[in-house]
């Protein structure tokens, strides 16, 4: 079709999947009508109407209870120094990875699934560092999962061995981040902007955000090892950590159903809220057919991603809410914002309180003194 004849693509760029611009126009060459390509691409809209609401209903709901429930994590050890301990700083990075995948990397996301060509402004280093956020926010999430995991075995399972202090858990914590940094560098090396020139009344030029890797498969590749260190490696490592510290805690007295069911709990979460989106991102990739049915492909991988990012929403409940200091935290914070007049009520209580107890005192002082001196003229007068 002339319309991407136009385009003048360079037949050495390796677009990839999540750019989706190669199987965008690919899937698009058999369009029968050319004025609904250009709508879509004039109103830069990936799918229609309804889906586009859809989404982002769903993706509304996800962001607003990961970012409160996440905040309260965090609120809860900061505003506390007694729960700013070497455990709870696992849990406050974690809440903070998931703040950011709520707050910044869903966002994106959901940005990229339903536009069809780059609509922020055309900066290289925008382009690259939206796709460097998003997996260093999941990375960070999974790597501190794993580090709450074994920090736990360690505690119960060896609890004679001394345990992570303040520093040690700072010293973790950046070695975290780092780790993390370092697997998201090749979406922000091999991420670039392209922009195409065209001919067409409306359009000036397209601007796409693209993974151009320098080798055939890169992105499969990458996929792959993203699927070992941020899929497998941790799963298998919480849920080998959980079966140990349930084997050790079995046999104690002062051991409460809800310990077992916490553990499962995790364990199986954290499982079915990634397995979907890797699995989708693993077939897509090394598949060579092109994806025909372009909303099918946008609405499966939403699904997928909202699965994932699941894990960001239930985070909170699972390491905060179900942990007795961080639900009385959390009771406390909330009670505070819901009720932010009562104290003035409460204070105007206190203050009448107040003023009753000292007329009272008062009364007591006059009755007293009006005893003492009636006694003291009687005495006098008789």
């Amino acid at each position: 079709m002339p319309f991407y004849d136009d385009m003048g693509l360079d037949p050495s760029v390796n677009l990839t999947l999540n750019a989706s611009a190669k199987q965008l126009i690919e899937a698009s060459k058999g369009i029968q009508d050319p004025n609904i390509l250009l709508e879509k691409f004039s109103q830069n809209r990936k799918v229609d109407d309804p889906t586009r609401s859809l989404l982002i209903a769903f993706y509304i709901i996800l962001v607003v209870i990961g970012a409160v429930g996440n905040a309260l994590v965090i609120l809860s050890v900061v505003r506390k120094p007694v729960m700013r301990t070497a455990r709870n700083m696992f849990i406050v990075n974690l809440a903070v990875s998931d703040a950011l995948v709520c707050v910044v990397g869903t966002p994106l996301t959901l940005m990229e699934l339903l536009t069809k060509h780059w609509p922020l402004p055309d900066w290289p280093s925008l382009c690259k560092a939206c796709g460097a956020i998003q997996a260093i926010s999941i990375f960070v999430s999974t790597i501190s999962i794993t580090a709450i995991a074994l920090d736990r075995y360690q505690l119960i399972v060896y609890p004679t061995k001394p345990g992570v202090q303040t520093i040690g858990a700072l010293v973790t914590m950046f070695f975290i981040w780092v780790t993390a940094f370092i697997l998201a560098s090749p979406l922000y090396i091999f991420r670039s902007l392209k922009t195409h020139k065209l001919g067409i009344a409306g359009i000036s030029s397209l601007s796409f955000c693209i993974e151009d890797w320098p080798i055939t498969d890169g992105r499969a590749i990458y996929s792959l090892l993203s699927l070992i260190f941020q899929y497998l490696l941790p799963v298998l490592v919480v849920v080998m950590a959980h079966i140990q510290i349930h084997r050790r805690l079995r046999g104690r007295r002062r051991t409460t159903r809800k310990t077992p069911a916490i553990l499962i709990a995790i364990a199986v979460t954290y499982v079915i809220s990634w397995l979907p989106l890797n699995v989708f991102n693993l077939v897509a990739d090394f598949s060579s057919a092109p994806f025909k049915d372009e909303k099918t492909m946008t609405v499966t991988y939403a699904v997928c991603h909202m699965f994932g990012m699941s894990s960001a929403v239930s985070n909170p409940l699972l390491y905060g809410w179900l942990n007795d200091n961080f639900r009385k935290e959390f009771e406390e914070i909330l009670t505070k914002c819901c009720c932010r007049k009562k104290p003035l009520v409460n204070g105007t209580r206190t203050t009448n309180r107040r003023m009753e107890t000292e007329l009272t005192a008062l009364a007591q002082l006059e009755h007293t003194v009006t005893g003492n001196t009636k006694t003291s003229q009687c005495s006098q007068v008789f």
